[in-house]
């Protein structure tokens, strides 16, 4: 069984990279702690980044949110993701115990302008190092992987993009949120974000938004940047009456990204944010003739909670 979560959890923390984190943790027990901890433990790390910068006037011109692509160019970052996972097989095991992974990546991220209104988004030279600790007597050995290059194209210069699967355009909404609209300082504006999810083999959607705050003007270094502070609540999970069971699923959180108006680039963010899927639904029958079929639990129980902290700073 050790053996099989193990080949779980490197599946599991190759979709972390990309904040596609969906996990197993036993429904009631997950519904407790979901209660107790409906928060990241990452929100003071944001804290501590506003405290950094100082308040300066706003431009006198009308700000353009946007990104510049209508040239070549690349603008490098570094990447930086820990995250913390709790997890159960639930119905799966005769004595379900609680697994708990801890994980650190470090990366490079880079825009890279196509000079025609588009970029693709590279993530690469991703090192990761992990952490099971499936409540043995022994210490958790920490597991190292490299992860492969990931390439987003088609990155629009309002930070959209014409993806196939959803999730890859929130992802690039979480990373560098910007606003649809013109705003000015103490404004907001919501801007509609979804996530798929796989309920017993039938995709649905949740629902929500990234509410994004002009709260203030700051100077870093000789940079002129508006502070973006960013709401995140994806939990909105209608499940059609044809499915039995008990499904929820919410992403919720927040983030301090840094915007450079003269560059029209993105200078630093910081977004730490908690996860939360369980499952609690009858098992499929399954039946192979003249094979004898193994005892199977009669629901299927599973959930996860993942709490996150991504920064990005740039480099060049």
């Amino acid at each position: 069984m050790i053996c099989q979560c193990q080949g779980r959890t490197r599946k599991t923390v190759l979709g972390l990279t990309l904040l596609l984190i969906f996990a197993l943790y036993s429904t009631s027990h997950a519904r407790e702690q979901s209660n107790a901890h409906s928060k990241s433990q990452f929100l003071e790390e944001l804290n501590k980044e506003k405290a950094k910068y100082k308040d300066t006037e706003a431009p006198a011109a009308a700000v353009v949110f946007r990104w510049d692509f209508s040239n070549k160019s690349v603008h490098t970052y570094s990447y930086e993701q820990e995250v913390r996972i709790m997890q159960d097989m639930g119905g799966f095991e005769k004595d379900p115990h609680e697994i708990q992974q801890k994980m650190s990546a470090k990366g490079t991220l880079s825009i890279n302008s196509q000079g025609d209104g588009t970029a693709d988004l590279v993530l690469k030279d991703m090192k990761m190092i992990m952490e099971m600790d499936l409540e043995s007597e022994e210490e958790p050995k920490p597991m190292e992987q490299t992860i492969p290059p990931i390439v987003l194209q088609g990155m629009k210069e309002d930070g959209s993009g014409s993806f196939s699967d959803s999730s890859q355009e929130m992802f690039l909404k979480m990373l560098f949120p910007l606003p649809t609209v013109t705003v000015q300082v103490g404004e907001s504006v919501d801007v509609p974000a979804q996530m798929p999810f796989n309920a017993m083999g039938s995709l649905l959607y949740v629902k929500g938004r990234s509410r994004i705050t002009l709260t203030r003007y700051v100077k870093i270094g000789q940079r002129t940047c508006a502070q973006l502070d960013v709401d995140i609540d994806i939990s909105d999970l209608k499940v059609p009456a044809e499915l039995v069971g008990e499904y929820e699923c919410s992403t919720k959180g927040a983030a301090v990204f840094y915007f450079d108006v003269t560059n029209r680039c993105f200078v630093s963010g910081t977004t730490a944010i908690l996860m939360h899927l369980s499952i609690d639904a009858p098992m499929p029958e399954m039946n192979i003739p003249e094979e004898e079929m193994p005892q199977m639990p009669e629901r299927l129980q599973m959930s996860m909670m993942s709490d996150n902290l991504i920064r990005v700073s740039l480099t060049e």
